[in-house]
């Protein structure tokens, strides 16, 4: 069954608190923003069969990827993790924890209020009149199951909150926090032996991350396919290697760390896997054809363990997996750093 929803005033203690968390970025003063490197190195050995169409073909594959930026965060702890897919239903559970009983109201999408409150952040920068008045309008529109006359409890909330961050951390901040919640109507939220309440810490690459890439390809096919003439032979080679910088994806670069494990969550989509290569093609009694130009890194099998791997690291370390590749095998390595820089 999916997740229950959060009751109203659990919703409003959740959403109140994300958006305080955001707008205490340019308040709060006893954080400290942080730089970490983060370095990935990863190499596939494969050798199996491939088919693209018609052609069925048994390949050796070697290939290599690395990755390092500077990432940064601003140091103020978040109480959601927003690169965990399984956030939402953390956040449901937990409201359902500190909620009363009440008619069920939609649940936020967390990723989209963490991109306008970014954006909120942006256009009133350290004016508290205009975050606390923009920040309001937002945690309207995104819980529309809030009664709108709790946009003054929403106020006083957040500035309560940004009044509990001044406080040493400990017992007093947290205790503070939830007389907070409680006066806004969200209850009191049950003690959590697990950590701090609020235990993640956003880096995001800076304008300038030094994105350093590194690809290296060695790819060859052997196989055949059908034509008018018959049962045509084929070879096809695809080598390259290369080392580059370039801060374009710099902006779209993230990673979260739980300070309580210190696992790490990544997100690197938009970095490009691939290598400047010469692809040649020999063909029985035809011309050989050759092509240069940037050729995609392929994971094949990996590319799912890779996916989940990546979503799971630490400060550092290393992990390989051996894989089934039809009748062959496929072997991949990672290695990783996330260290302060």
């Amino acid at each position: 069954m999916p997740p229950a929803s959060p009751t109203p005033r659990a919703a409003l203690a959740l959403l109140a608190a994300l958006a305080s968390f955001w707008l205490l970025t340019d308040l709060t003063q006893a954080q400290t923003p942080q730089q970490r490197r983060l370095v990935l190195d990863v190499e596939l050995q494969r050798q199996g069969p491939v088919q693209a169409g018609a052609e069925r073909g048994e390949q050796r594959l070697s290939q290599r990827w690395q990755v390092s930026a500077l990432l940064q965060s601003d140091g103020v702890p978040l109480p959601y993790n927003p690169l965990d897919p399984e956030e939402q239903r953390r956040q449901a559970e937990a409201a359902q924890r500190i909620g009363a009983a009440a008619p069920a109201a939609p649940t936020p999408d967390w990723r989209a209020l963490q991109a306008k409150a970014q954006a909120l952040q942006a256009r009133c920068g350290q004016d508290s009149a205009c975050l606390m008045r923009e920040a309001s309008a937002l945690s309207a529109a995104a819980m529309p199951g809030v009664n709108p006359g709790s946009q003054g409890r929403l106020q006083a909330y957040g500035q309560a909150a940004a009044a509990c961050e001044r406080q040493p951390a400990g017992k007093a901040r947290e205790a503070c926090r939830a007389e907070a919640r409680r006066q806004a109507g969200g209850g009191v939220e049950a003690p959590d032996d697990g950590g701090p309440a609020t235990p993640y810490l956003l880096f995001t690459g800076v304008a300038a991350c030094g994105l350093q890439l590194g690809a290296r390809l060695d790819e060859r096919v052997q196989g055949q396919f059908n034509d008018v003439q018959g049962v045509v032979s084929y070879t096809e080679t695809a080598r390259g290697e290369e080392s580059r910088r370039d801060d374009t994806p710099c902006p779209t670069l993230q990673a979260v760390l739980d300070t309580r494990n210190g696992r790490v969550w990544t997100a690197l989509a938009t970095v490009p896997q691939d290598v400047q290569a010469v692809r040649i093609r020999e063909e029985s009694n035809r011309r050989a054809q050759r092509h240069e130009g940037r050729i995609g890194l392929q994971w094949r099998e990996a590319q799912a363990w890779l996916q989940q791997r990546l979503a799971r690291l630490s400060a550092e370390g290393q992990d390989q997996a051996r894989l089934p590749a039809g009748s062959g095998q496929a072997e991949i390595r990672l290695k990783w750093s996330f260290r302060p820089a």
